[in-house]
């Protein structure tokens, strides 16, 4: 009998050209930070200087999601000292913040806590960029800021998110209360820029300019510090101007767990992160694998581990610098456990654990990650909050203030614009930083980050990483193939698991079937769970952005040339 050989139809085996290369790797947001990391990176700067290089990148293309008026969560891990470490410069609440900021005759001011003054904590951006240089980095901070320079002089082209936000009804109402804002975002017939027109902000190229040559003293201190304050305290803020002046990021120990084969190291409370090492410790009581991708069984697991993570995170979790937060436990095995024991075949909803409530002592955005040919990483998620945050300009500086005070708890129980509850933990109090759903993590194998990965989108930045980590080791999928996939979302059963388009009507009957709401993604509509990663793959670095959005990833080639998303090009 003839030996049958295996046909197969042309091209079938050929693999889709992805970013990578050998010299480090960026993703982000935005294909301009992007290459601005790959340019310091070709410059030999190292992931430190390349990361300060896309972070103020971003705040001059990206202004609707990030920038120097809010703050960021760096983790880090350094191949000098083999060390991670998690920098927050999330922002403090001012000196003089109470737990009734945005309460008035007993009502929580919905105005206050969204577009005035009171919303406004302590801009940590800058500060925690120069923080980096100086103790990681390898330029100076003149250096890593001259490609946002550029771009605030030269212009850059509207993003996809920044064309569409200005349709939203809440960027329409902060346009009608600040003039200055209409000024810097809107075209000189006051029109909006739309996906792809050029836009300029010499403004804050003139500001980077000054931070560059003087240091970021002179943002905190002095005259530019002196008009911040003064704009936020005729909005209605309480600031001074020590609050600026004082300000320094926070060095926390970053969380740490196991998953699998691998190790996961994610940023500490406020952060998100202890959150999604929870939902990982509950998933690891399944076989993701065996079950296969995105199908009806993999799916539920999955929500209701997200649903028992978002439970815990209610009441358990707030700025461990002034609440007591049971890390060991919400971390451990033996918890995730117990409440895994909790869920059962149909979809249900979740009290939090007893006795996980954080106790008194006698908490919109732009995620990118790194990775250098040194064997450093950085996964960092900087936000303003919401889209242009507060919507407050401080004339002639070009940039816009965060409202990230609306992340604290305006009262017990009260539902953030984001669609989250949170306890008295996470109460106003000078000087505390409010809780984020921002979780920058990584995952290591043998000791050594091989993938560093976060996300940005509200609550959806905690069910993002989470299905991206799960993507990666339990699927085995490169950063291209994990963040394009459709991804869900639930908080509670009852606001519904949101579930993206691509997912088999099948699969989505057999869930109903089990008991869940679902809200189902049209074809024409984006999740906006957008994630960003870097992976290491043998002697090689990996990148992508998500396709939802206007993500980009790049790696570096040893001739100086970048791969950005499958395109050679020059930097």
């Amino acid at each position: 009998m003839a030996e049958q050989k295996e046909l197969y139809m042309w091209p079938s085996h050929w693999g889709r050209p992805v970013a990578h290369g050998p010299c480090g790797a960026v993703s982000s947001n935005s294909v301009y930070a992007t290459r601005a990391g790959l340019e310091i990176l070709r410059r030999g700067g190292n992931a430190f200087d390349a990361a300060a290089a896309v972070s103020l990148a971003l705040a001059v293309v990206e202004p609707h999601h990030s920038g120097i008026g809010g703050g960021c969560f760096s983790l880090i891990y350094s191949a000098e000292d083999g060390r991670f470490n998690a920098v927050d410069g999330r922002g403090t609440a001012p000196r003089n913040a109470t737990a009734d900021l945005f309460i008035k005759d007993g009502v929580v001011q919905d105005e206050w806590k969204d577009l005035g003054g009171q919303s406004v904590a302590i801009p940590g951006l800058l500060k925690t960029l120069e923080v980096l240089l100086e103790r990681y980095g390898t330029m100076t901070l003149a250096d890593v800021a001259a490609p946002a320079i550029r771009f605030g002089e030269e212009g850059f082209g509207t993003s996809y998110t920044g064309a569409l936000t200005m349709d939203d009804d809440s960027v329409k109402r902060k346009l009608r209360l600040s003039p200055a804002m209409g000024r810097l975002y809107l075209r000189e017939d006051g029109g909006f820029y739309r996906f792809g027109q050029r836009q300029r902000n010499p403004e804050i190229a003139a500001l980077l300019r000054q931070v560059a040559a003087q240091g970021t003293d002179c943002f905190y201190q002095g005259p530019i510090a002196e008009r911040i304050v003064s704009q936020i305290n005729r909005r209605g803020g309480c600031y001074t101007l020590e609050d600026l002046a004082d300000y320094q990021p926070k060095f926390r120990t970053p969380v740490r767990s196991t998953y699998r084969d691998c190790e996961v190291v994610a940023f500490a409370p406020p952060s998100g992160g202890c959150t999604v090492i929870e939902m990982l410790n509950l998933l690891e009581h399944d076989d993701l694998r065996a079950m296969g991708h995105n199908t009806a069984a993999s799916i539920h697991a999955i929500a209701e581990a997200m649903k028992l993570g978002f439970a815990d995170r209610s009441v358990g979790l707030g700025d461990p610098d002034f609440v007591d937060v049971d890390l060991e436990r919400l971390t451990s095995k033996e918890f995730a456990a117990q409440r895994w024991a909790a869920s059962s075949d149909r979809a249900g909803d979740y009290a939090a654990a007893e006795d996980i409530e954080a106790k008194d002592y006698p908490g919109n955005t732009s995620h990118f990650s790194v990775m250098d040919r040194f064997g450093n990483a950085v996964s960092q998620t900087q936000t303003i909050r919401d889209w242009f945050g507060s919507g407050i300009v401080v004339e002639g500086m070009g940039f816009v203030l965060n409202n990230a005070m609306s992340d604290f708890s305006a009262a017990a129980g009260t539902l953030t614009s984001q669609g989250l509850t949170y306890g008295s933990a996470n109460a106003i109090q000078g000087g505390k930083t409010p809780l984020s759903s921002m979780s920058p993590c990584m995952v290591l194998r043998d000791g050594k980050p091989f993938l560093a990965i976060g996300a940005a989108g509200g609550p959806r930045i905690i069910t993002g990483t989470l299905q991206g980590i799960i993507n990666a080791v339990d699927y085995g999928m490169t950063p291209e193939r994990l963040v394009n996939l459709p991804y869900i979302h639930v908080i509670t059963n009852a606001q519904g698991l949101e579930v993206e388009y691509g997912v088999s009507e099948d699969t989505l009957r057999l869930l109903e079937a089990k008991g869940h709401h679902l809200l189902r993604n049209t074809v024409n509509q984006a999740m906006s769970t957008m994630l960003t990663s870097v992976m290491k793959v043998g002697e090689d670095y990996y990148a992508a952005g998500t396709g939802r959005v206007d993500g980009c990833g790049g790696a570096l080639l040893p001739d100086g040339n970048a791969v950005l998303e499958g395109i050679s090009q020059e930097i």
